[in-house]
């Protein structure tokens, strides 16, 4: 069974978008406790409970309806008798509830494979933009080395992941240390359904096309079309700071539909 309060750490983190359902405030009778807590996702799904019954479903279709406004809001549900400053509910038990409705938007994750030079330059260049940036390498002294990543994990790279949430529509860079890292990576992000945005691999055009049929064959259904494999721009420049920039570059140009000189071209 799912704990709300590991839940609400998830959407903090921005992992899933959702509505956090809170009920700050009760008076008189009424099954909408003060503090219960409810989180509505925009399937309509929940977690938690703020009492059940009218309120509840009133609230769950109030909150849906800020998966289109993105607002926070604070409204206040009659139980009872009509109240002009209250939603009327239509329920007898002769109380009010006010419920406060937060939104919690998806950040834009990137996932670094490889804290070498060339992902922590990634990192340091992604610190101004809305990226959470998580950064993965088996090398503590490497990882150690890295000041600008949201979060870094140590682990090896056919496990990195596995035990946590990892966002839908992601962008991931693989730039380990050893190509059959980077092959594992590539294959290992289709395999376990992580449904990526963008996958981008820093890698020589000879070598794609043995990487792609080895993924198409160990993974039938991987989309290829979000494989970007050389990774980055053509725009120039082989230090790890310039390879970033064309690496970030590209994502951009993914992130909002734009077009550009890929270096997969």
């Amino acid at each position: 069974m799912k704990n709300i309060y590991n839940e609400i750490l998830e959407l903090s983190r921005g992992n899933a978008s959702g509505v956090l359902v809170t009920v700050v405030e009760k008076t008189g009778s009424g099954p909408a406790n003060t503090g219960s807590k409810m989180i509505v996702y925009s399937d309509g799904s929940i977690i938690g409970t703020v009492g059940g019954g009218t309120i509840e479903k009133m609230a769950i279709d109030r909150a849906i309806s800020i998966f289109d406004s993105h607002k926070n809001c604070l409204e206040k549900f009659s139980m009872g008798e009509s109240n002009d400053d209250a939603t009327a509910t239509g329920m007898l038990c002769g109380g009010t509830a006010t419920l406060f409705f937060e939104y919690f938007a998806p950040q834009n994750h990137i996932y670094i494979f490889g804290a070498g030079h060339i992902g922590k330059a990634l990192c340091y260049h992604l610190k101004n933009l809305d990226y959470y940036v998580t950064l993965i390498d088996d090398r503590k002294e490497v990882l150690d080395q890295v000041d600008n990543a949201n979060e870094k994990v140590l682990e090896s790279f056919d496990r990195a992941l596995t035990d946590r949430q990892v966002a839908e529509n992601a962008y991931f860079v693989i730039a380990t240390y050893q190509h059959k890292y980077d092959a594992l990576v590539l294959n290992r992000i289709f395999k376990k359904g992580w449904n990526p945005k963008y996958v981008g691999m820093v890698s020589s055009r000879s070598k794609r096309e043995k990487l792609l049929s080895n993924l198409k064959a160990e993974v039938p259904d991987a989309n290829l079309e979000c494989c970007y494999i050389p990774v980055g721009l053509d725009i120039g420049g082989g230090s790890p700071d310039e390879i970033a920039i064309s690496i970030i570059a590209e994502l951009q140009t993914v992130r909002y539909g734009k077009k550009g000189s890929h270096l997969r071209g």
